[in-house]
């Protein structure tokens, strides 16, 4: 193994981006920031994928337990007419009584 392993050249500074972040300073803000203070040249979405790494867990969200909630009673579905013999009814028409048949060209 050669060598020590890598480290961020932002870790010394973590408190500092921490108190910025803290702040509500934006990436580019933080990076100009580190540029003026310690002469650390890093582009903001280094800093962003810093933060990101050592941010903290989100919890998994879970939907909560199915609350049972009194039902209102099931009203019975309404019947549609039958067709007349001889009119040809709406495509959109639909008797559950009778079954589905293909309309003729």
């Amino acid at each position: 193994m050669p060598g020590r392993p890598f480290q961020s050249k932002l870790l010394p500074h973590l408190e500092f981006i921490r108190e910025c972040r803290a702040q509500r300073m934006s990436y580019p803000r933080v990076a100009a920031e580190l540029r003026a203070r310690f002469g650390l040249h890093s582009a903001p979405s280094t800093i962003f994928s810093f933060v990101k790494v050592r941010a903290r867990r989100r919890p998994v969200f879970a939907l909560p337990e199915s609350i049972r909630t009194p039902t209102a009673p099931a009203m019975p579905h309404p019947t549609q007419p039958a067709p007349r013999a001889g009119a040809r009814s709406s495509w959109l028409s639909y008797n559950p009584a009778q079954p589905l048949e293909k309309d003729p060209p």
